[in-house]
């Protein structure tokens, strides 16, 4: 019964595995369907509001500036008969207007909106007591000819302050006055925009970063600058006006769109939380993991009904014939399935009947025979499971202890090599996010543009789209903008596949230690070392290149002092390589411990001393106590938490340097000032044959 019980439970388990295996396979492929699709519509729908809102921003202050160019001509004009009202209009957005001369204070001219004052409650002397809040940036309007800033304060309305310079000419050409006129602009119908838009969160930003609108008031009256952030770095480094990318900052990771407007003065920023753009996604993934567990669960029931009815009859015959077995022999095998299952249980009837008439007839004769030789292995069996029970729990006990032993090696000397794997794979993924992303996007923006203008009217738009002036650099064509961009990408990449190469060294290299590790503790014994002659300089800008990356993350300075001269020393790599990194890796710790401290260092340092090479490692960190420092190259002692050390470390580190002839020591330590392990070698003229072999 146990066994067709097992099969049943085999034929359940295959089923289920093919059905969950279909459904995480249906799954996987869905969420990532959706995923890209949701990533492209955010794109585009980003790309389209930015684009739009660039436009209208364009429209607008190119308005506003004609307008104000016009105000400033006709306020030094005597015979202008035309009122300033009627130069901006009704429901204009310019509300206030103020004509300045160059080095003077005191305007010539203003215009200001009562209307606007009497629809937000602001008093008559709002704008003046506005200028003396946000002072008016004159330098900067008149060296750039126009400038933007933020107008926004607490206590008032969204307003962005908007200044150009403007030259009076006289019949001749020659300018006669420099003026400028300062102005301020509300802001409503962008506003409305913003705060229609729900997905993303927009921000229009001046060429400093700094926000002029956004749909949160306290951010435009706080003018919060968003200079640093990576979404305004990526528009302001692009060469070209609108387009998209996938970021990530503090917050985490988002869909980003981007568009310059009114000659690169302005950005509009669009930002949607990756985790808001896939709500969706993850729903669906939900809905379909609950939908699976149903589906899994009938199945599993209809497969138990079928796989019952198809083992019923077998498991009374498999009962019937362990009855037997049993010495039962008065049973009798019913099956009624009318198949070849009913005639192999006739023919097992026939067999027990055989069986328990020869049984009869033995039984008398052995009984006596029979009971002697029960009584005699009860005894034995007593003793036999005595002694096996000890014997299980001594062999339990020193495997646990061998087990033990190994893992906690293993665990210390496999750190080193891993840790600086994960570091070096990080700063990998980083260099792909950052370096081929934006190239990436580069390309298809240029490839883009070459299909559209090719569908449109063929080689010939193709190639007079080529030849428009550039944007960039209005001595290129945009053919020539084109190849200089794709030279670029791919000079990007040329110099991307040499540092992937130089990575991938590096990974393989700590990898083949880690593979050698591992197989020395199998062996449970020392490693088979492969010794060969190395310069020891060589050596340890090795063990340094190993944990630069960890070093550099703390900003911890790595000094070197090395020795001139001849410091050849036959070693085994990897052996000697681990031993320094668990050295430099204990002394990391002991650094990070006050991270605030400035001037933290680690120094690499070699000295010849007689016959042997003497490698100092020194550090500024927190020290040895001096209640501990006997205690160091004890067997698994360690002042560190489970997580972080198993105190294997100096053992094993001080047993692959006697291996080869030399000794660790511990020399001195004075905490926050200079703690000193000295490493001794013998060098390679005086190396005997066979190097000494210390102990672990």
């Amino acid at each position: 019964m146990t066994g067709f019980l097992s099969i049943r439970i085999k034929f359940l388990a295959v089923m289920s595995a093919l059905l969950i295996s279909c459904l995480v396979v249906y799954l996987f492929i869905a969420v990532e369907v959706f995923k890209t699709d949701k990533t492209e519509l955010v794109f585009d729908l980003n790309r389209s509001m930015v684009s739009n809102l660039s436009a209208e921003i364009e429209t607008q202050f190119s308005a506003v500036s004609d307008k104000l160019r016009l105000f400033a001509l006709l306020s030094t004009n005597a015979n202008s008969q035309i009122k300033t009202e009627n130069i901006f209009g009704e429901n204009s957005e310019v509300v206030f207007a103020a004509l300045y001369r160059q080095g003077q204070l005191s305007s010539l001219k203003t215009f200001t909106d009562k209307k606007y004052l009497e629809t937000y409650g602001l008093e008559q002397n709002f704008f003046q007591a506005l200028t003396e809040t946000r002072p008016v940036p004159f330098a900067a309007i008149l060296k750039n000819n126009e400038f933007f800033w933020n107008a926004s304060i607490e206590g008032g309305a969204p307003l962005i302050g908007y200044g150009r310079s403007v030259i009076i000419e006289d019949q001749r050409g020659l300018p006669t006055e420099h003026l400028a006129v300062i102005s301020y602009i509300k802001p409503d119908k962008m506003m409305k925009a913003l705060n229609f838009i729900k997905l993303s969160e927009i921000s229009i930003v001046d060429q400093s970063g700094n926000i002029l609108i956004h749909a949160d008031y306290n951010l435009m009256k706080s003018a919060k600058n968003v200079s640093q952030t990576p979404l305004f770095v990526t528009a302001v480094d692009s060469k070209v006006n609108v387009s998209v990318a996938s970021l990530k900052d503090a917050a985490g990771e988002f869909l980003g769109a981007y568009a310059k407007a009114y000659q690169n003065r302005i950005f509009i920023l669009a930002r949607a939380s990756k985790d808001q753009a896939f709500s969706a996604v993850y729903e669906l993934v939900s809905r379909s993991i609950s939908f699976a567990l149903i589906v899994v669960t009938l199945s599993l029931f209809f497969a138990f009904l079928l796989s019952r009815s198809l083992t019923k009859p077998i498991s009374i015959l498999v009962d019937g014939m362990e009855k037997v077995s049993q010495g039962d022999l008065s049973s009798q095998i019913e099956v009624n399935s009318k198949d070849e299952t009913q005639m192999l249980a006739s023919s097992f009837n026939q067999m027990i009947s055989d069986l328990r008439q020869s049984r009869d007839e033995l039984q008398e004769i052995n009984r006596e025979l029979d009971q002697k030789v029960k009584d005699r292995t009860q005894q034995l069996e007593i003793q036999n499971q005595a002694v096996k029970e000890a014997q299980e729990a001594l062999l339990k006990t020193t495997r646990l202890a061998a087990a033990g032993e190994i893992a906690g090696r293993a665990a210390h000397e496999v750190l080193n090599p891993l840790t600086g794997i994960l570091t070096r794979l990080s700063a990998i993924e980083k260099k792909v996010q950052t370096q081929i992303a934006p190239q990436v996007n580069l390309m298809k923006d240029i490839f883009q543009n070459w299909q559209d203008d090719h569908t449109n009217g063929g080689m010939k738009q193709l190639v007079t789209a080529w030849q428009q002036p550039s944007q960039v650099n209005t001595s290129w064509t945009l053919w020539t903008e084109d190849m200089h961009n794709l030279t670029h990408v791919q000079l990007s990449f040329e110099e991307l596949m040499k540092t992937i190469e130089s990575d991938t060294k590096f990974l393989l290299q700590e990898s083949h230690r880690i593979s050698k590790i591992i197989g020395g503790m199998r062996s449970l014994s020392r490693l088979h070392s492969d010794i060969k002659t190395y310069s020891a300089k060589k050596l340890l800008i090795d063990c340094r290149n190993v944990m630069a990356d960890l070093f550099n993350q703390s900003h911890i300075e790595l000094r070197e002092d090395f020795a001139d001269g001849a410091d050849q020393i036959d070693i085994d790599r990897d052996e000697f390589i681990q031993a320094i990194t668990n050295l430099m890796r204990n002394s990391l710790q002991s650094l990070d411990e006050d991270k605030s401290r400035p001037k933290r260092y680690l120094k690499l340092a070699t000295q010849f001393d007689g016959a042997q090479l003497a490698i100092l490692i020194s550090d500024n960190g927190s020290g040895v106590a001096e209640i501990h420092q006997k205690m160091l190259f004890e067997k698994q002692f360690t002042t560190k938490p489970v997580e972080e050390g198993t105190g294997l470390g100096l053992g094993i580190s001080r047993r692959f340097i006697r291996a080869h002839g030399g000794d660790i020591e511990f020399v001195s330590s004075v905490p926050q000032q200079e703690t000193i392990f000295k490493i001794l070698l013998p060098l390679k003229s005086h190396v005997s044959s066979n190097p000494k072999e210390g102990a672990a």
